[in-house]
């Protein structure tokens, strides 16, 4: 929701406005004596979701010339509220000619059916309201709204209807920095005949309007009816404040309470759409600054009745101070009233596991959000793009995580799972499998529609083994055909067609291959958690197994940074290299044959990673003893997989002030107390660094930069490593797995006492 500033003399200007173009209104409508239909509320962004509250896609156009980037804004004053948020639309139209868009579906995917939607019936509305700004001022923005003619589900240019209007005549003024309400009569869209059959809604950028390049934001976008009668009227009737007195709290009439307590029922009288036909909606909100400011509870648009009520479970992991809550009534035209304060109360504090499965939560939304429905594969970022076999891995350990929390139905997770592997196993035999590999491994990025080798991408063993990970937890987890398939999923791994048999590389592994470059003349020939992965379910295979010597074959090279501990160490020192393996491998209570515990390997590792930030946070403001986290992640010049601290393989580490949360969460099982310090510092105290799904990738506060980008390898080492560390669940399950344990043995892996 938007943060909400009036304008001087809107209700003189309105009233100007629609007396000139309401009476384009449909004569079939003006004549109807229905005064409330529930309006559509296609987008209020309050989910900081792209995705419309039916489940409808929306996005913009990335590939040029001309390019709109679509992305959720939760900054105060582009937004109405803590739980609420907007569309930030980044255009560009530089060029003479050029133009771009932001699309919004009406309907949901048709399952199966690539780029193709259910359509929506929006025949008994009669306008289009929504909220603009934009920075620098925009004269207009032009609006399209699609017809399915044909009827397939796409809009076929030339042959489906499009009707458009300029916003301009429907609003005071241009789009500047201020928010204005517009308001569309869907009559003045005159092309369109048949409003059953509705595609999308498109806000289009063109390069005559005047401003070539810029952000403009949108929020609440509504479909509603009211009766021409009503919106010709000159004069709308004046609000009432909503009945102070009738505020209740879960039922109970109070001034003051004791605290607020996980979700609770605000409700309060006000006008219904039979006393004042022009109310729209009244919210509830509250502030944390004795009425400083205010932010949004929730909206209830339900006017045909006088009792309005919203739940709200309060925000209690960053403002700790008492809650004043008020209610807001507002009309189609903008217009509002408030009540004074209604009540005065103090919050229950979030506790830690309350914070962690918060955080668990958001970083299993990813996963629920980028899995292709028709492929099963998992994107590899929020941008879209390609998928990635190693987020499809990932994605399939969340989705045992996300069933076993109850955030998903066992059902959907099994049937997802399941659509996920029959991806990677041939229909018949001797057919190949819809993602394309060779000898059982497969390429690092596919097409999500097809499953084909995504531009030159390698085949990656690390990232099938990461696919193969995943694979078994899930086979594990849910048993049964799913288990079938994680084990043919394994079994067709030839480990050995990528294993060296030469010096100096013999017994290690290559990194891929490619048919430009055939076999990578990179291997896995210096420690790192990957490699680990790699050649334990090398060793673990069923029908394809290496010998437990490629597990000691890689270089094992200690040292230390300062007076820390000294640990077996990666060549880039980046912290994800110590995270990986350990995600499903549980090596707390066991020692390989050289006496090495990997888990504590990895803590070493970790506090290292922290210490260096603290000594150098005089250099970079962004380090501190809880701003830590130098590893693989996005920067403000592109992602890197190469930062790290010392000590490192090639003795230059790289780092620039950038610092990634997946840092300290997918060390939360080596350094608990350090790592949840470290991610609640970073949620309190770097706002922004907070999006749609969670702990954003990374932020260089020297810079301002935060990551606009999710990314699937990041959302699993923050969701994975603290399922673990809440309940040990994947290492449960994974450990349980018959090649699992066998790989452990065949290494020669022994249980020592457990640390504590």
């Amino acid at each position: 929701m938007r943060v909400f500033i009036k304008t001087a003399g809107i209700a003189i200007f309105f009233s100007l406005l629609f007396s000139v173009f309401l009476n384009t209104l449909s004569l079939a409508k003006a004549d109807s004596d229905e005064k409330f239909v529930r309006p559509l509320i296609l987008n209020d962004y309050n989910a900081e979701s792209l995705t419309s509250l039916s489940g409808a896609l929306s996005g913009g156009d990335e590939e040029s010339p001309g390019t709109v980037y679509a992305t959720i804004s939760t900054n105060n004053g582009f937004r109405r509220g803590d739980l609420g948020a907007a569309v930030r639309l980044d255009y560009d139209v530089l060029n003479p000619g050029d133009y771009s868009f932001y699309w919004l579906k009406l309907g949901k995917a048709v399952r199966g059916k690539s780029d193709t939607t259910e359509t929506t019936d929006l025949s008994r509305y009669n306008y289009l309201s929504f909220w603009v700004k934009g920075i620098p001022d925009l004269g207009k923005v032009k609006v399209e709204i699609h017809q399915d003619v044909e009827p397939n589900g796409m809009f076929v240019f030339g042959k489906d209807v499009s009707g458009y209007v300029y916003t301009d005549p429907y609003m005071d003024g241009a789009i500047d920095s201020k928010w204005k309400k517009v308001i569309i009569p869907l009559s003045d869209f005159s092309t369109i005949k048949d409003w059953s059959k509705m595609l999308e809604l498109v806000f289009v950028f063109e390069n005559k309007n005047g401003v070539p390049k810029g952000t403009i934001y949108l929020d609440d976008i509504i479909f509603g009816y009211r009766p021409a009668s009503v919106l010709m009227e000159k004069n709308a009737k004046e609000l009432k404040v909503p009945v102070e007195n009738s505020f209740k709290v879960n039922g109970v009439g109070s001034k003051q309470c004791l605290t607020f307590k996980g979700t609770n029922t605000l409700s309060i009288n006000a006008e219904s759409i039979n006393d004042n036909p022009f109310i729209e909606s009244v919210r509830f909100e509250y502030s944390a600054d004795k009425g400083a400011t205010w932010k949004t509870i929730g909206v209830d648009y339900d006017v045909s009745k006088r009792a309005y009520k919203i739940d709200w479970r309060p925000d209690n992991s960053r403002e700790l101070s008492r809650y004043e809550v008020r209610a807001v009534v507002e009309d189609i035209r903008g217009n509002e009233k408030a009540t004074n304060a209604l009540i005065d109360c103090p919050i229950q504090p979030m506790t830690d596991d309350e914070f962690l499965n918060m955080v668990e939560r958001k970083a299993f939304d990813f996963f629920a959000d980028h899995q292709n429905m028709e492929t099963g594969l998992f994107s590899d970022t929020s941008g879209g793009g390609d998928a990635s076999i190693a987020s499809t891995g990932f994605g399939m350990t969340a989705l045992c995580i996300g069933a076993e929390r109850g955030w998903i139905s066992k059902e959907e997770a099994r049937q997802r799972v399941s659509l996920s592997l029959d991806a990677f196993l041939p229909k018949a035999e001797g057919q190949e499998s819809l993602a394309e590999g060779k000898y059982g491994f497969f390429y690092h990025f596919l097409d999500p529609h097809t499953g084909k080798r995504a531009g030159k991408s390698e085949i990656s063993t690390v990232d099938t083994a990461i696919l193969v990970a995943g694979a078994i937890t899930a086979g594990e987890y849910f048993g049964g055909d799913i288990k079938d398939k994680a084990e043919k999923i394994y079994a067709r791994v030839e480990w050995d067609k990528f294993l060296s048999k030469e010096y100096p590389m013999k017994n290690m592994f290559s990194m891929g291959w490619s048919p430009e470059r055939g076999f990578l003349e990179s291997y896995w020939d210096y420690y790192t958690d990957e490699g680990i992965l790699v050649t334990l379910l090398a060793i673990g295979s069923p029908t394809h197994p290496a010998g437990p010597e490629v597990f000691y074959a890689w270089a094992r090279q200690k040292g230390s940074y300062g007076k820390g501990a000294e640990f077996i160490h990666s060549w880039h020192g980046a912290l994800f290299s110590y995270q990986y393996a350990n995600a499903w491998f549980n090596f707390q209570d066991m020692t390989d044959k050289q006496g090495i515990n990997w888990f504590e390997n990895s803590t070493n590792a970790t506090i290292t990673n922290r210490q260096f930030c603290i000594d150098n946070a005089e250099k970079y403001k962004g380090f501190g003893p809880n701003s830590w986290g130098i590893t693989s992640m996005a920067r403000p010049e592109g992602y890197t997989m190469h930062f790290g601290v010392p000590p490192t393989g090639n003795g230059e580490p790289e780092y620039d002030g950038t610092i990634s949360p997946t840092g300290p969460a997918g060390s939360i099982v080596f350094t608990p107390y350090l790592s949840l310090s470290a991610l609640k510092y970073m949620y309190i105290n770097y706002p922004r660094l907070w999006g749609q799904y969670g702990f954003r990738d990374s932020f260089n506060y020297e810079k301002n930069w935060y990551s606009p980008i999710y990314y699937g390898i990041g959302e699993a080492m923050i969701l994975i490593p603290i399922e673990n560390f809440r309940s040990g669940l994947i290492w449960k399950y994974f450990m349980k797995n018959k090649h699992v344990t066998d790989a452990l043995d065949k290494a020669g892996f022994t249980k020592v006492k457990k640390r504590r």
